[in-house]
């Protein structure tokens, strides 16, 4: 038996129904991009209708015993496999996919203000649904110009493809920004190959250099594209273990950018790339070792894969897959951890040194 309900609403947010009579539900969450929910409805079935499942309506997942709505999106796709649909559904960002920017130049703006500055002017000319939740303080200053052509969703996703300052739109509708979403929890423990294993099937695990770069140069030029300001951040220890590997990100184009601005983003930069990239998905059950209602994406968590050169380290989720039917999740881990400071070493850099020497 599921343990969620689906609630459904018109694209003006209005309750139309709730469904429970569903099967095959799967729905993920993901860090910085968009997310889906799949479902399936018996052809036969009465509230099977045109007015719940139209297309741009909300519907959202509610849990059974507290109420709490663990996920929200839009209808956005329809299969027929007789004697089934299958409904597919979109996040809410989606209601940001279809609109566009209008020309204007946003001046001297902090990141997290600049995109709910973005969001504000999409509701002035026609509402879009999303609300501006939680904006936090402290992100680099930028200057940043939008074009008529410019679609809404993707300009606010490249709008962050060089920071690592994360956002979301949540299942309250709620445009969310922050410095790092998520936490560290280290006491939170994944294993597998081990005594008390909690991952259920064999890893995928994949590493490589293709975006490695343990030498970060970022620089502000000036009107005449003179160098204003610059930065570069290294880190000396992987360039022992595989030499210099140069990489850039680009600098914040304001006036009022500070050096210490631009280290702090050179130096997010470098802990981005200065070892090769890690990630791999397991597949989960729920446990006491690994909570699923205290683990969301953007948190770390110790992840044990011993037979893969016995590697432990702190790992950040960028995605859960839930499978209602099953039970189980199917996490994809990275690398990326930031930190507002200089570099700094990683949990997991004697593992890596230990293996790579």
């Amino acid at each position: 038996m599921s343990t969620h309900f689906l609630r459904v609403f018109n694209r003006d947010h209005q309750l139309l129904d709730e469904l429970d009579n569903f099967d095959n539900l799967t729905y993920s969450w993901t860090l910085d991009d968009s997310d889906t929910l799949n479902f399936q409805l018996s052809l036969s079935d009465p509230k099977r209708t045109t007015e719940n499942l139209q297309y741009f309506n909300h519907i959202e997942i509610v849990d059974n015993s507290s109420g709490i709505t663990v996920w929200g999106g839009i209808v956005a796709g329809h299969d027929f496999n007789d004697p089934n649909e299958k409904i597919n559904c979109l996040s809410y960002d989606a209601l940001l996919k279809y609109r566009r920017f209008r020309a204007k130049t946003y001046d001297s703006f902090d990141y997290g203000n600049l995109s709910a500055e973005l969001i504000s002017d999409l509701n002035r000319t026609s509402p879009t649904g999303v609300i501006i939740g939680n904006i936090a303080a402290g992100s680099l200053k930028t200057t940043f110009t939008t074009k008529n052509t410019d679609m809404a969703l993707s300009t606010i996703k490249s709008l962050f493809d060089d920071t690592n300052y994360d956002w979301d739109i949540d299942e309250n509708r709620m445009f969310n920004f922050y410095l790092r979403k998520g936490n560290d929890k280290p006491l939170y423990s994944l294993t597998y190959g081990g005594e008390a294993d909690n991952i259920i099937s064999a890893p995928e695990r994949a590493e490589d250099v293709m975006s490695m770069a343990n030498s970060v140069y970022t620089e502000i030029l000036d009107s005449d594209n003179n160098i204003k300001l610059s930065s570069l951040a290294q880190d000396f220890t992987s360039q022992s273990i595989f030499g210099l590997v140069e990489g850039t990100v680009s600098g914040s184009n304001t006036n009022d950018a500070t050096q210490s601005d631009l280290d702090i983003k050179t130096n997010a930069g470098l802990q981005d790339t200065n070892w090769p990239a890690d990630s791999f998905t397991v597949k989960i059950k729920d446990s006491t070792l690994c909570p699923f209602d205290d683990i969301t994406v953007g948190d770390a968590v110790t992840v044990n894969l011993i037979p893969y050169d016995n590697f432990s380290a702190l790992m950040r989720i960028l995605k859960m897959e839930h499978d209602e039917k099953t039970g189980t999740r199917s996490i994809t881990f990275g690398t990326t951890i930031f930190r507002s400071q200089p570099p700094v070493k990683k949990l997991y850099k004697n593992w890596r040194m230990n293996n790579w020497q």
